[in-house]
């Protein structure tokens, strides 16, 4: 199931696979046992192996541009880092959006005193 993606390549007969799984399996237990499993892992490479942890975030990071469950199931191990994101996001946004008010002021009130 870790191949899984609705966009992007995955193994040939991921379809059958897939309805096996949702037949066979508890989809939330097999979720819970995987985002225990990257919860683990990040916890060790944030303690011993920060070159690991780096390789982790960029390879999550390559994967998140597509449709992957593996990204689904990282997200649900750390689920404050997708909110931290799109904090620092909204946080830019908005210091672009009052740059840009502040300078059409300014620009308004020159070109109107010259």
């Amino acid at each position: 199931m870790l191949f899984f993606t609705e966009t992007g390549w995955t193994l040939p007969d991921m379809k059958e696979i897939s309805a096996e799984f949702d037949r066979d399996f508890d989809q939330d237990e097999y979720e819970q046992k995987i985002a225990s499993i990257i919860t683990r892992i990040r916890t060790r490479f944030a303690d011993e192996y920060q070159q690991e942890q780096m390789t982790w975030d960029l390879a999550l990071e390559k994967l998140s541009k597509g449709d992957h469950y593996l990204v689904v199931l990282a997200n649900a191990a750390n689920p404050t880092r997708k909110g931290v994101r799109r904090t620092l996001k909204m946080l830019l946004a908005a210091l672009v959006f009052l740059a840009v008010t502040y300078l059409d002021f300014r620009f308004r009130h020159w070109f109107r005193d010259h």
